[in-house]
């Protein structure tokens, strides 16, 4: 989420530090990487008042192979830039829910829990998320 790895870092410190801090209040009921995923989110949105500007710089969100020839990586990597740049032209609620259905494989109702939203609203996020990112990706000749 930060773009910087420095900065991803830092967040993942922080956020294991609120875990430590914040344990007590952890209700058995919920899935712990839900809460924890949350916390992180938390922590990022802090970072990000922080530094009043969200960077969207040469993160590819692991869209590079690891054995591929160096032309083809260019390519990934080019792809990446595009898709994290038009991730980042979503709401921040939009991308949020993208990147965790996604990139982290939640589950609808995991990322309900883990943005404070009903089940329905989180659907409706990624519907028109996706919506968006298509016709952004399609602006870039990327599908």
């Amino acid at each position: 989420m930060t773009g910087s790895e420095d900065a991803a870092y830092d967040c993942t410190q922080e956020t294991f530090l609120r875990l430590i801090r914040f344990y007590g209040t952890y209700v058995e009921k919920r899935k712990f990487k839900a809460w924890l995923l949350r916390i992180a989110r938390n922590v990022c949105y802090d970072y990000f008042r922080r530094q009043k500007e969200i960077p969207s710089e040469e993160v590819t969100l692991g869209m590079m192979p690891g054995k591929a020839e160096p032309d083809r990586n260019l390519g990934h990597l080019e792809r990446g830039q595009v898709i994290r740049a038009a991730l980042d032209r979503l709401p921040r609620m939009q991308r949020d829910v993208v990147i965790l259905r996604f990139y982290h494989e939640l589950s609808i109702k995991e990322i309900a829990i883990i943005t404070d939203s009903r089940i329905p609203t989180v659907k409706s996020r990624l519907r028109q998320s996706m919506e968006k990112l298509r016709n952004l990706l399609n602006e870039e000749e990327l599908i």
